[in-house]
């Protein structure tokens, strides 16, 4: 917190991002962004945080608009690093102003305890997904069969003249199995963006 108020005395808290709160808490914790090689997510972006070597942190930064929507993705990150044994312990960790938090908007919910199991996340954030599936170019090929989000938490603090929520939450496998993930693309009949392990875009489902 002393590190992100900090941030907020020397510019406007509305211009803060989340390479801000990203270097507010490696100066905190001395941790850094990691990169991850996963088998069923194949070329996955780097962990944003890994604490000792094997606690890995996802961040989100909210302004407004639907940014928490994107942690359905971190989520699902997580439970694939965890359920490969790549990292013990998955943590999601978002930031947003407080009475962001107190809306209905998506992904507000994804820091109340759950599980979820199959299809559950995706069908959720089925145009959150298909967007990240058609902006960047990696995406899982298979996820746990069921995880969870538990252990909730939040703090709370005052950037500038705004006041700030930081809520935290574990993410954990329950069934360690996997099954294929099938792009949202293709629910709709539609070709994915072309990937090397996935050339033709079938997203999953043999043509």
């Amino acid at each position: 917190m002393p590190a992100l108020e900090r941030m907020a005395s020397q510019k406007p808290a509305t211009t803060l991002v989340e390479h801000d709160f990203q270097l507010a808490l490696e100066e905190a914790t001395g941790a850094s962004s990691a990169a991850i090689a996963l088998k069923h997510w194949p070329e996955a972006g780097p962990l944003d945080l890994v604490l000792d070597g094997d606690v890995a942190i996802e961040l989100q930064w909210c302004q407004s608009g639907d940014t928490l929507a994107n942690c359905s993705w971190d989520i699902a990150k997580l439970a694939c690093a965890v359920g490969e044994r790549k990292v013990a312990d998955g943590w999601l960790v978002a930031a947003a102003p407080s009475w962001h938090w107190n809306g209905r908007r998506p992904g507000v919910g994804l820091f109340k305890p759950r599980v979820y199991a199959g299809d559950d996340l995706i069908a959720e954030f089925e145009g959150t997904w298909r967007l990240w599936c058609n902006n960047i170019q990696t995406r899982p090929t298979h996820l746990p069969e069921s995880f969870a989000v538990t252990d909730p938490g939040s703090v709370t603090t005052r950037l500038g003249r705004v006041p700030f929520e930081i809520r935290f939450a574990r993410v954990e496998v329950v069934k360690h199995t996997w099954q294929v993930h099938v792009c949202p693309h293709r629910w709709q009949d539609r070709l994915c963006l072309p990937r090397p392990w996935d050339p033709d875009g079938f997203g999953g489902l043999v043509p």
